[in-house]
């Protein structure tokens, strides 16, 4: 099946769990509005006419993917400086950083799990809660090794961050594995790592086809989100839809793909 045609069999599965974009657009806009009430200033979005994006939106997704200068609370690395209010290294931040952590690998974790069942079977909040804890410490595991690049930087400046986040590249399908591959954290790691070298190719493909996808959006993403606070809800919104869109079609390509590779190494 080409890649395209995964891509638009997911949408009914997405609109038998419509309500889950809600997480992705209620983190979006609520970090931007406690940015700008702590820090005293209002966010004005780069302008640009198009973004060509090559690669898979973060589960949850965020307008962050589209609008590189969205700012972020806790701490974000641009041009060779940190911005939000982790920017040094001692006991307060890395509790924050902890809590927070916690958290997000929660509503990562569920927002997962719902995606993952959606289109299998019929899926509640309940589902959320229940599935998302079952997998929370795989997440927050997960979320942890992410920040280290960060925390590197931030102990020894003139490290290279774009460098050191390389090293978060092969764990791309490691989430996916997660929710999928009822296995223990190590093998999840093990089976997400070895499906991305056994389909580069593949990968690849994906990575370029739902970039372009979403750089098309993003046209439409710019100019909302130059209309100030109401546009980029409205951004915020299309990101979260076509976002959840795009995770689940990477997790049922790693589904069926994994499955079948499995089955052909049994026999």
């Amino acid at each position: 099946m080409a890649i395209t045609e995964w891509l638009m069999e997911q949408f009914k599965a997405i609109h038998k769990v419509i309500w889950i974009i809600l997480l992705p657009i209620i983190l979006d806009i609520g970090e931007l509005s406690l940015f700008e009430r702590i820090f005293k200033t209002e966010y004005e979005p780069i302008s640009k006419l198009f973004n060509l994006k090559i690669g898979f939106i973060s589960a949850p997704p965020s307008i962050r993917y589209i609008l590189e200068d969205f700012p972020s609370l806790i701490f974000q690395y641009n041009s060779s400086a940190f911005r939000g209010v982790i920017n040094q290294i001692n006991l307060t931040n890395m509790l924050l950083l902890l809590s927070v952590l916690l958290v997000t690998s929660f509503l990562g974790s569920g927002y997962l799990s719902v995606i993952s069942q959606a289109g299998h079977k019929r899926v509640t909040f309940k589902d959320f809660l229940r599935d998302g804890n079952k997998v929370w410490f795989k997440f927050f595991s997960l979320t942890l090794l992410g920040v280290i690049p960060i925390l590197l930087v931030l102990i020894k400046k003139e490290l290279g961050y774009a460098y050191l986040s390389l090293i978060y590249l092969p764990l791309v399908y490691v989430k996916y594995s997660i929710v999928v591959d009822e296995v223990s954290l190590i093998d999840n790691f093990k089976l997400g790592i070895s499906f991305l070298f056994n389909n580069l190719g593949l990968t690849i493909k994906m990575a370029f086809s739902f970039g372009v996808s979403f750089s098309l959006v993003g046209i439409g993403i710019y100019p909302l989100a130059a209309m100030g606070f109401q546009g980029i809800v409205l951004g915020a919104i299309i990101t979260a839809y076509f976002g959840a869109v795009i995770n689940k079609a990477v997790l049922e390509i790693y589904r069926e793909i994994s499955e079948k590779q499995r089955e052909n190494f049994i026999q």
